[in-house]
C-alpha cells in the first residue's frame, strides 16, 4: 500500500513537488555537501521542474540522475534528458549537472553499462517517479524481456538497457533498476487523474508500479484530478 497524498489543484501539487525536491536536496547538501535528485520524464511533472530550477539553492553542489531515458539523442522531442535540460536551464547555468544515460555512438548495451558505471556510485537523496497508464514506472514495463531483472532487488546493477514493445517514444530504453531506486531517501510518486489513481487504487499489485511497496523507504504518492 502506497500513501497517498491528495492536491485540490495541480499547481499546488506542482509547487509542492517542488519543494520537496528542493528540501531533499538541501539535506544532501548538509549530510554529504552533495545533493543527488534522480528525475523522471514525462509532461506532467515539468512545471515542478521549472519552479525548482528558479529556487535559491547551492546549485554548484546538485546533480540530476535520469530515473529512465528512451534510447534517442538529447535533440529528439522523445529525450528525457532534453526535456530536463530545458526545464531545468537556470539551475544547470548555475552550476548544477545532469549525468546523462544516452551515449552518442554507442550501442543500447554500451550506453547501459557506461550509465551503470557513472550512476553506481551516487547516493539518491530523492527519487521523483512517474506512473504510465498501464502501470509501468520508469521503464518497467510489464511486457518487457527485462522486467525480471529491473525489478530484482538483488540486482547490483542501477541502470539496465530493456526494450518494451510498444512503449511511446522508443522501444529501446535505459532504466534505473528498483535496486537502484531502492536507495533513494526518498521516493516519491507524482501522479494526476482520475484513471492514475484507481489504477493505484485497485490494479497496483497486478503492476510494475506494485513494485515499489517492496522498497525500504517507503514510498508517498502526490496527486491531483
Amino acid at each position: 500500500m502506497i500513501d497517498v497524498s491528495i492536491f485540490d489543484t495541480r499547481a499546488s501539487l506542482m509547487e509542492m513537488t517542488a519543494n520537496i525536491i528542493a528540501e531533499s536536496l538541501k539535506t544532501g547538501i548538509e549530510l554529504r555537501g552533495e545533493g543527488f535528485a534522480a528525475l523522471s520524464g514525462g509532461s506532467t511533472p515539468i512545471p515542478a521542474y521549472e519552479a525548482l530550477s528558479t529556487m535559491p539553492l547551492d546549485w554548484g553542489r546538485v546533480t540530476f540522475l535520469l530515473v529512465d531515458e528512451r534510447f534517442v539523442s538529447p535533440t529528439d522531442p522523445a529525450s528525457n534528458e532534453g526535456m530536463l535540460r530545458r526545464a531545468l536551464a537556470p539551475a544547470l547555468a548555475a552550476g548544477a549537472r545532469l549525468l546523462p544515460m544516452y551515449a552518442e555512438g554507442a550501442t543500447l548495451s554500451e550506453a547501459a553499462d557506461r550509465a551503470d558505471a557513472l550512476y553506481a556510485d551516487k547516493p539518491i537523496d530523492i527519487a521523483l517517479l512517474g506512473m504510465g497508464a498501464d502501470g509501468h514506472v520508469a521503464s518497467w514495463f510489464i511486457q518487457s524481456p527485462e522486467i525480471a531483472s529491473a525489478l530484482d532487488l538483488n540486482n547490483q546493477r542501477s541502470v539496465i538497457a530493456v526494450t518494451a514493445p510498444g512503449a511511446a517514444g522508443s522501444p529501446q530504453r535505459l532504466t534505473l533498476t528498483l535496486s537502484a531506486i531502492a536507495r533513494a531517501h526518498l521516493p516519491v510518486l507524482l501522479i494526476t487523474g482520475d484513471e492514475k489513481r484507481r489504477i493505484l487504487d485497485e490494479e497496483a499489485s497486478l503492476l510494475p508500479v506494485g513494485a515499489l511497496r517492496y522498497l525500504r523507504s517507503r514510498t508517498s504518492a502526490l496527486w491531483a484530478p
